[in-house]
């Protein structure tokens, strides 16, 4: 298999929309699209998206709808322009979600519907996701700890203390994840926490620290975790994780030694794994015991499927 049957089909990447940054200051040109028959609307609240009650398809509203949940929750933020179409998306805050929008649908978490959702929907409303949660992340300033306040069509949040001005845009987290191949090449490593669904063994993942590049983080990673010593580190392919502001950015290295000596506890349990043993670990919905593989929609279970198939 070659590399780009992987990267295509990862879940969260390919949103379609031109995000048409260069009309994000406009606000007349924003507002006159927000207001528009065409425009549609994306809610999020409490970090869950708007569904169908008796089915799959997310659901959006329209900005008559938006009007009058304006003044008691944030202004819509822009999220592009698809097909002619102006997408926004709307953070309702509140202990519940509006009234006015419990008879036509539910709110729920993405990822158990990503499964039933179109790829370009999946990606579209992680993207929401993502801005929803920065805006709600960052309604202080980090200098000061004046309010804040939206401004370019909701891609800039602004200090409203004039002696500090602080302005803030949406950033997100580079996270590496790494497929680590025994020295002998026909095993691969994986470790599992004691705090995911029980079962599940992964790849190592971890957070790139200031100061460090992301080869650097690929190794000091690998070594605090397991102990091993790696090289021959090489790009793959990376994946949004809107949960909350994660990138995801996915490595294989080769590991120089086979002992395992973890620096930290981060992992309850380590292993070599083989070709022949991975196809035998289970899915997280199967509802049997024993070792399992990633959820489908991650990029760890892409590194994984990669190299298992990869003879």
């Amino acid at each position: 298999m070659h590399d780009d049957q992987f990267s295509w089909h990862l879940t969260y990447t390919g949103v379609s929309l031109d995000r048409a940054a260069e009309i994000r200051p406009s606000s007349d040109q924003i507002e006159k699209m927000q207001f528009s028959d065409k425009a549609r609307v994306l809610p999020v609240w409490n970090g869950m998206h708007f569904f169908e009650k008796d089915g799959v398809e997310p659901l959006w509203i329209a900005s008559a709808e938006v009007e009058s949940l304006l003044g008691q929750y944030t202004n819509p933020i822009f999220l592009g322009v698809g097909e002619d179409i102006p997408w926004f998306t709307l953070p309702l805050m509140g202990e519940a979600p509006p009234a006015a929008l419990a008879s036509d649908g539910v709110f729920e978490l993405l990822h158990p519907r990503v499964g039933s959702i179109h790829a370009e929907q999946a990606a579209l409303l992680s993207y929401a996701r993502g801005m929803v949660l920065w805006h709600l992340n960052h309604l202080h300033c980090g200098r000061c700890g004046a309010i804040t306040e939206s401004h370019d069509a909701g891609h800039v949040r602004s200090c409203t203390n004039e002696s500090c001005g602080h302005r803030m845009f949406p950033r997100t987290d580079p996270a590496v994840i790494t497929l680590v191949v025994h020295p002998d090449g026909d095993k691969c490593l994986l470790g599992r926490q004691s705090r995911w669904p029980d079962g599940m063994y992964s790849v190592v993942a971890g957070f790139v620290e200031p100061g460090e590049s992301l080869e650097e983080c690929v190794k000091r990673e690998v070594k605090e975790e397991t102990g091993i010593e790696t090289n021959d580190i090489r790009y793959i392919a990376s994946q949004p994780w809107p949960f909350p502001s994660s990138l995801m950015l996915g490595f294989t290295a080769q590991a120089l030694n086979a002992e395992f000596d973890p620096g930290d506890d981060e992992l309850d349990d380590i292993r070599w794994v083989t070709r022949t043993e991975l196809s035998t670990y289970g899915e997280m919905s199967d509802g049997t015991e024993g070792p399992k593989l990633p959820n489908s929609f991650s990029i760890a279970r892409m590194l994984l499927e990669r190299w298992r198939f990869s003879e």
